[in-house]
């Protein structure tokens, strides 16, 4: 038995049988939440019972309060404090109960406890589901958070036999943000399942045994190991009908079971699949090398038409009907992708979602959840890694030239990208490649590249079959012809595929009374140099208008097409063309290949390049009109903005898009842009819109396309990089807006200026910006944007010492605030104001606009700013020497950007909070708390880890060692800034001063 995906747990119940449980319930999975007097401990739990939480207990253990949370972040979310009904330490068990709010997912069945036999061998697939340290992640809004992992493994069931517990081999940790800590802390507590019933809960990490094993507590032997009344009570909160031997568990489906079920993504790259002939050796050589776990690209090369395209469809769809060509043998692919540069495109983005698409909708749900945040491509990429596991995924690249210069090397960015991941992560995915150029890869790297040639072309006995098979019903007579004289003709086209089927298209398409012989055809043609490519010619010099007017649509379209489609498109430019008939005579002379399973048309992509180079120039079927015409009908197709979910729902714009720029529109293609680009840059396509950006940039004549285009192009830079550029754009766009007395535009690019500035770190830049981009919105009547800006330019007068500025800012938000009756506008004008009387060193005003913005915020239902609000509070009560107030109102701001999951908020807090023990005398607190402090300002990336570290040193040296505690001192003042949210480096000074004395 192996790991099993989580949405193939139902289909292990047998239909006939009764239900053997409810199953793993995302909606139940819980984030257990405690508070100690050393701070905050995380973890995980199931919610086994409407009011029942099953955790381990060192999770609970000491806990001064327990808050359940379950559905974080989604659609019926609901937290609760719960009590610890249960705890045994031996065992590391614990039951919780809570009460629900009334809108919590109700519970219709309790979840089901068994065991798994220990008395002989086996590998049980298990999978458990809760909150690591690993998967912290960053929301769009800046706030960190805890990302559900699902765990799919095994447990092999003689380990860990004298400690009574189970041993769970999962994929590795994807990373291990804090040497301190284990990757996988906040697992602790996680349900464990066997098929659908719990059999323990996650306990343990242990560093030295590597970072894909956990260990977890088993429930049937804390049943045994418990005294009667602990193991009554357990029993009860259970449910458990007797405190006897638990059930066999129902294992999972075996890897077997699981790989029969492929799954397929994308359009297959069927030209001549129907009739693929052989090549037996080289599809053995592709099956050994995708079997091969050092191998992670197979690259397929040859000459146009010689059936690369053919060879690699066969291969993948052997797999997906459940086979390995032979010799290979080993567990089947978890799935299939399939991507071309002639059908869907080859993207960064394009992988990634087709691959999340084969895991199932929890995966795919997460996975567009990580893509729309705010991290970087390398985080995304590696989260998917994550949820592959270690499940084999084939993907198919086909005609990559496409993406290559013409020596191989690499001409695309993102491309680039995507190989230097592949070779990096362990040996899932493989990428098998078709090209006429083999890829140019760095010299280390291809060791992990495998390479096929397709040199030569079909050989006989094959090369005769195709024949006979391309004249089934005999009337081109090739069955009057003997294998020998077929032989010859093979021969004198190098058994090329795609040439033998031009051959007989050239019969079949004359339609003489005397057909021409097959002898005469290949006198004709095998004495020039380019086999393939001067029979395709000819094959298209013989062909009327309207089979030319038909292809030229297919050409452009570079996707395969439903037969409504092509009649759509070609009636748009000539309702007079009889659509039908002229495909199907295409198909009969093997220019036209036909999916009759998906119902499409497409052409063979040498087909396409040639058919698209013969356009006419002028008439209704020239390149720019029908170019048009598909993007007409796209945008048909497009789907109304408040309807958007997905990127998948944008797809006809982005396609709409690529049409008009090929038809030279760049006006129209920037209008259909400019309507998706931001959407675009908030679901984390950032490089897809640059890249469009780019493809109309600087072609764009009306000047208010431009306009809207350049403040777009800006935004999107302000999130791809780089910031100059972001802040020329800006300056750009505020001109040209100036010059055509578009306000709210020049208000849009004057506040994205000042963003870019602040980016930047030149604050006295972003002054002059933000002032006018607040006071545009203030004409305008955009409330929302005025209150934007002003509470930028607020801060930003603040950070530059200005707190009299930054005062007035707050006025002037405070005066919005009464006339809206906004609360949340009310809470950040109090945040401004709290910010501004910081900077002047106002202390006693400072506590008290701290604290009231703290409760604004929590009256306005945000947790925007509370945590700085408090953190405010608590350093102007430092300066007012109120040491221990301030550690109050500091362990709850410190409280707060932890519910935030914001490292660099939570790590000021905990560095002003170290001050507050210090100045109280309270060294051994100082130094523990600077010293987590240290922790999370590094896993931030922020300046104030060094002050941090050196303050934790300067508490630890004393009482004794004065001096060194004095010069730890001064490194930590000069490791700070200034910033005004943080000690005053005066502060440290004063102190490494007296203690010098």
């Amino acid at each position: 038995m192996s790991a099993e995906p989580a949405e193939s747990l139902e289909r292990s119940v047998r239909l006939d049988s009764p239900a053997d449980g409810p199953g793993l319930d995302p909606h139940r999975i819980a984030e257990i939440i405690a508070e100690n007097s050393s701070g905050r401990r995380r973890g995980s739990g199931y919610r086994i019972s409407a009011g029942v939480i099953l955790t381990a207990a060192h999770v609970v253990t000491d806990a001064t309060g327990v808050v359940v949370r379950c559905d974080a972040d989604r659609p019926g979310e609901w937290a609760a404090a719960a009590t610890v009904a249960w705890a045994n330490e031996g065992s590391d068990l614990a039951v919780l109960t809570v009460v629900p709010p009334p809108a919590a997912s109700a519970v219709i069945e309790r979840a089901r406890f068994g065991r798994i036999a220990d008395d002989r061998h086996g590998v049980i697939g298990v999978h458990a589901a809760g909150f690591p340290l690993w998967k912290q992640r960053r929301s769009p809004d800046g706030a960190y958070f805890r990302e559900l992992h699902q765990a799919d493994g095994t447990v092999a069931a003689l380990s860990n036999l004298r400690t009574g517990t189970l041993e769970m081999t999962v994929t590795p940790a994807g990373t291990d943000p804090d040497p301190g800590a284990s990757p996988w802390a906040g697992m602790s507590g996680a349900a464990v399942w066997a098929g659908n019933r719990i059999i323990g809960v996650v306990a343990e990490h242990h560093r030295p045994e590597g970072a894909g094993r956990l260990t977890a507590v088993r429930l049937d032997r804390a049943l045994q190991t418990c005294d009667a009344a602990d193991r009554a009570e357990l029993a009860r909160l259970l449910a458990l009908p007797d405190t006897g031997a638990l059930p066999l568990a129902v294992p999972g489906e075996s890897r077997e079971a699981w790989a029969r079920g492929v799954r397929v993504v994308g359009v297959p790259v069927a030209h001549g699949i129907e009739l693929f002939k052989n090549r037996t050796h080289e599809r053995d050589e592709i099956a050994r090398h995708l079997n091969d776990p050092a191998a992670r690209m197979v690259t397929i090369t040859g000459p146009r038409g010689i059936g690369k395209s053919a060879l690699a469809a066969k291969v993948m769809d052997l797999l997906d009907r459940g086979e390995w060509p032979r010799p290979a043998g080993g567990p089947l692919p978890f799935g299939l992708v399939n991507l071309s540069t002639r059908t869907s495109g080859i993207s960064l983005e394009r992988l990634y979602f087709d691959c999340a698409r084969l895991l199932g909708s929890e995966q795919e749900t997460n996975l567009h959840k990580v893509w729309a945040a705010a991290g970087t491509m390398q985080d995304r990429l590696d989260e998917l890694r994550a949820a592959m596991g270690d499940r084999l995924i084939v993907i198919l690249m086909d005609n990559l030239e496409d993406l290559l210069h013409d020596d191989g090397s690499i001409a695309d960015q993102e491309l680039a990208v995507l190989l230097d991941w592949l070779f990096r992560v362990p040996a899932t995915p493989r990428l098998l490649v078709t090209s006429q150029v083999p890829v140019r890869l760095a010299p280390e790297l291809r060791r992990f590249a495998a390479h096929v040639k397709l040199s030569k072309g079909l050989g006989p006995a094959e090369a005769v079959a195709l024949l006979r098979e391309l004249d089934r019903d005999g009337s081109l007579g090739m069955a009057d012809l003997s294998d020998e004289e077929l032989l010859a003709a093979a021969v004198r086209v190098h058994g090329v595929p795609r040439a033998l089927e031009l051959l007989v298209g050239v019969l079949a398409d004359d339609d003489t009374v005397l057909l021409p012989s097959l002898q005469d055809v290949l006198q004709d043609f095998t004495q020039r140099d380019s086999v393939v490519a001067e029979l395709a010619q000819d094959r298209y010099g013989r062909l009327d208008e309207r089979a030319h007017a038909v292809l030229g649509v297919l050409a452009a379209l570079r996707t395969p097409a439903e037969q409504s489609v092509v009649v759509e498109i070609v009636d748009g430019l000539d309702p007079d063309l009889p659509v039908i008939p002229v495909l199907m005579s295409l198909i009969r002379v093997h220019l036209v290949s036909v999916d009759r399973a998906r119902r499409t048309f497409a052409l063979h992509p040498l087909d396409a390049e040639i058919a698209y180079g013969r356009m006419p120039r002028h008439g209704p079927f020239r390149r720019q009109a029908v170019q048009r015409q598909i993007a007409s009908w796209y945008a048909r197709q497009a789907k109304p903005r408040g309807t958007w979910r997905t990127l998948e729902d944008i797809e006809p714009h982005r396609r709409q898009f690529d049409h008009l720029v090929q038809a030279g529109d760049h006006d129209s293609a920037a209008r259909v842009l400019n309507e998706i680009s931001e959407w675009l840059v908030w679901h984390g396509s950032v490089l897809a819109a640059v890249s469009m950006h780019l493809a109309v940039d600087g072609h764009i004549g009306d000047e208010r396309v431009r306009l809207a285009h350049t403040v777009a192009y800006g935004h999107a830079r302000l999130s791809a990089g780089p910031m100059e550029q972001a802040a020329q754009l800006f300056t750009e766009a505020a001109a040209l807006a100036e010059r055509l007395g578009d306000r709210p535009a020049l208000q849009n690019a004057l506040f994205g200026l000042g963003d870019a500035h602040r980016q930047l770190g030149d604050q006295g830049a972003t002054v002059e910006p933000l002032a006018r981009a607040a006071e545009l919105a203030h004409e305008l009547g955009d409330t929302e944007r005025e209150v934007h800006a002003r509470l930028s330019l607020s801060l930003a007068h603040s950070y530059l010492g200005d707190g009299e500025s930054a005062l007035d800012g707050a006025d002037r938000l405070h005066a919005i605030a009464e006339a809206s009756g906004d609360p949340l506008t009310a809470a950040r004008a109090g945040n401004a104001r709290t910010i501004a009387l910081l900077t002047l060193g106002r202390w006693q005003e400072t506590a008290d606009a701290g604290a009231e913005t703290a409760r604004a915020y929590r009256a306005a239902g945000s947790q925007e700013a509370i945590a700085y609000a408090l953190n405010a509070q608590g350093i102007a009560l430092l300066a007012l020497d109120d040491p221990e107030q301030a550690a109050s109102a500091l362990e709850e701001a410190r409280h707060e950007a932890s519910l935030m999951e914001n490292p660099r908020a939570e790590g000021v807090c905990l560095l002003n909070l170290a001050w507050a023990h210090w100045r109280d005398d309270r060294l051994t607190e100082a130094a523990t708390t600077a010293e987590r402090a240290s922790t999370a300002l590094q896993i931030a990336g922020a300046a104030q880890a060094e002050a941090a570290r050196s303050l934790a040193e300067a508490a630890r040296a004393l009482p004794t060692a004065r001096q060194a505690a004095a010069d730890a001192l001064t490194r930590a003042a000069a490791a700070l800034d200034g910033n005004a949210e943080v000690i005053a480096p005066a502060w440290l000074t004063d102190d490494a001063r007296r203690l010098a004395d």
